[in-house]
């Protein structure tokens, strides 16, 4: 007995779908559910198991072993599993928000939703089919004996091929199709598809994706692939931008938290400051890859913008740098304005530019007049609190001009020390 894909379609939706003008196909693993079953139910074998699979699962989401050869050591360690076991394991998975609201809200435009797993048996993805609304599932089509699976031979069937056939028999093309996945066992089926969207994706996937999305919410697809005015107010593309820019200018305001940390004690301000750091860009390593580490991993997925979707986010180290740096080569008189304004006036400038500027500073895309308005103000009502009145003025406008360095986030670098600098020294003349 051998595992093969088997194609199911729900309640014969296949041949009973010809409004359907389009096909979504979903994976499983790491889309709709946040982890791997697999590694999940080879987790209630034991510590051993476990991290014998975890290190299998890692080195195939780093493309050093085949999807092949990771179902067929995992699913060795899967053998006499009854049913009932692996449906209570499926159950307990935690899932990505608005998966049913998701799924409705494409069968309304017109798609046809069919999942398709590599890992999971057939008797899983019929279950998650039926509730959450999908039209079809492809998943391993398990050898059972006395309702326990048994493992031997396992046969992977491309991806591409499935949905070719599905195709064939709904009588659409390729590019009637949009695909969304996370590993590299997608990258095919996401270069074939007119629309291939890597959600929470490996690096490979990551690369080969027209759209990258990191999210907890499954309906923030949606915005890519359905016209605005076709969809709630709550589900648009703006809405989730703004989460997005909210959620980073709060994370970059906690920079404020520094300089009386560091008045009281520099050495521990230091030592937290560089261990985040060194966390954090592991952390974007890790992302990179597919792989995630707790707090920091979250912390990135919901700050990230859309249009970074390679490398490492370098904005957080760069603010980080620019405040180690002020507090360790200068007085709290000094380091105090300069950190408030990287972490306060920069913040305004951007959620306010975004949302109300209009004209451009010399052509810049990402510098307008109420943006700089805002900052200059915010910063000399800083400075004002903080420093001198006749040093204030030329800080602020200092401060200003570097916040229109074109260079991509160059400016989270730059302005606390080049500030303080000036301070120190502005600081000194009037003495």
């Amino acid at each position: 007995m051998y595992y093969s894909f088997a194609k199911n379609a729900r309640k014969n939706n296949i041949m009973g779908s010809h409004s359907k003008n389009k096909v979504m196909v979903f994976d499983v693993d790491g889309v709709i559910y946040k982890n791997i079953f697999l590694i999940k139910l080879i987790r209630a074998r034991g510590l051993k198991n476990f991290l014998k699979i975890l290190v299998l699962g890692i080195k195939y989401y780093t493309n050093r072993i085949t999807l092949n050869t990771l179902l067929i050591e995992g699913y060795k360690l899967a053998e006499n599993f009854s049913v009932n076991e692996m449906q209570n394991i499926a159950k307990k998975m935690k899932r990505v928000k608005k998966i049913k609201e998701t799924v409705h809200i494409l069968r309304g435009e017109g798609f046809y939703v069919a999942l398709i797993s590599a890992g999971i048996p057939n008797f899983i993805l019929e279950t998650l089919a039926d509730e959450i609304g999908a039209d079809s599932y492809t998943g391993l089509d398990l050898d059972i004996e006395n309702a326990s699976v048994k493992t031997r031979d396992i046969q992977i069937v491309s991806k591409v091929r499935i949905v070719e056939d599905l195709l064939t028999k709904l009588n659409l093309t390729w590019n009637d199709t949009i695909s969304i996945g996370d590993d590299p066992n997608n990258v095919e089926l996401l270069k074939m598809s007119q629309t291939g969207i890597g959600f929470n994706p490996s690096e490979i996937v990551r690369e080969n994706s027209d759209i990258v999305i990191e999210s907890n919410d499954l309906s923030e697809i949606l915005s890519f692939i359905i016209p605005p005015e076709h969809l709630p107010s709550k589900l648009k593309k703006g809405r989730y931008f703004w989460k997005r820019e909210l959620f980073r200018k709060g994370v970059h305001t906690m920079g404020c938290v520094f300089p009386f940390i560091a008045v009281t004690n520099r050495m521990l301000a230091t030592y937290i400051l560089t261990g985040a750091i060194a966390i954090y860009v592991l952390s974007e390593l890790f992302r990179y890859r597919g792989l995630y580490l707790p707090l920091f991993s979250i912390i990135t997925k919901k700050a990230r913008r859309y249009t970074e979707k390679e490398g490492i986010i370098i904005g957080p180290i760069l603010l980080a740098l620019g405040i180690l740096i002020s507090f360790r080569f200068f007085d709290f008189d000094v380091y105090l304005p300069a950190i408030l304004i990287v972490s306060i006036s920069d913040s305004l400038s951007s959620l306010l530019g975004l949302r109300f500027g209009k004209t451009r500073i010399f052509k810049l895309k990402t510098r307008t007049v109420v943006g700089s308005g805002a900052f200059f103000i915010s910063s000399l009502v800083i400075l004002l609190l903080t420093v001198p009145v006749q040093i204030a003025l030329p800080a602020a406008v200092i401060a200003t001009l570097l916040e229109l360095i074109p260079m991509y986030n160059l400016d989270n670098l730059v302005i606390t020390p080049v500030v303080a600098l000036f301070l120190h020294f502005a600081a000194a003349f009037l003495i």
